[in-house]
């Protein structure tokens, strides 16, 4: 169950915290994320098909696996879907599947989820309006499955076939996912990438705009007002970044 919290923009308390109304950074924990680390055995969870069947995730354990997060008012989904899909006509013999989470920027046009059938609903629509050709499954409304894979907006894990988180990334670099799939070590285990380069809305200005223009003023809005929060984090996080590896 989501815990109780106060909307950061002053409107009413929900009991949502997961399915924030208003997108926030304090939504956000930057400094340290939950989830596997690399090494760690790959946490199961249930999911969704678009078609409405339940699967787990250890169903397609024996296969190389590339999880990522998304959702259709993600910015940085926005840049990764179609690379991503040509990743996988790369790799044919690897799972790839994004998973559909709570949308990263909510607004009066795709609203914050309310029940596990809107969030079917608005899955499907971001896999036809992108023409998703990797298996996508949706979480629940509670955000279980995000949560156990530390809940960032674009985030991706190589699983290998045993099951065994072998490399993760809190933001999807793209780069990085096609070199380990190029070496498929499963006794390989990569150094967890925190941070890397700036984030798509920084250097992609156009793509995140149009992302947020569809979602509604209100996601506008709601960027607008944390960006300068947004660019501290993330100059703070690169800056540690390149201290750790000094």
């Amino acid at each position: 169950m989501a815990e109780s919290r106060t909307d950061p923009t002053g409107d009413e308390p929900t009991n949502q915290s997961y399915n924030y109304r208003h997108f926030s950074p304090e939504y956000y924990d930057f400094r340290s994320f939950d989830g596997p680390e690399p090494g760690d055995d790959a946490p199961n969870f249930e999911a969704i098909t678009l078609e409405g069947e339940t699967v787990e995730f250890s169903d397609f354990r024996g296969s190389w696996v590339v999880l990522e997060t998304g959702s259709i008012t993600c910015p940085i989904t926005d840049s990764k879907v179609h690379v991503m899909d040509e990743l996988q006509k790369q790799f044919e013999d690897v799972m790839f599947i994004l998973l559909y989470t709570r949308e990263a920027h909510p607004g009066e046009h795709f609203e914050a989820h309310d029940s596990l059938e809107a969030k079917l609903e608005r899955a499907r629509t971001f896999a036809a309006e992108y023409d998703v050709e990797r298996t996508v499954l949706v979480d629940d409304v509670e955000g279980t499955a995000h949560r156990k894979y530390g809940g960032m907006p674009n985030s991706v894990h190589i699983v290998n076939p045993d099951g065994v988180v072998v490399m993760r990334g809190d933001w999807n670099n793209v780069w990085t996912v096609t070199e380990v799939l190029k070496n498929r070590d499963e006794n390989r285990i990569y150094e967890r990438e925190i941070y890397r380069g700036s984030p798509v809305f920084f250097t992609q200005k156009k793509g995140a705009t149009r992302v947020l223009a569809n979602a509604g003023p209100q996601a506008v809005w709601d960027f607008i007002r944390n960006a300068p929060a947004l660019a501290l984090m993330h100059l703070k996080k690169e800056f540690r970044s390149k201290q750790s590896k000094r």
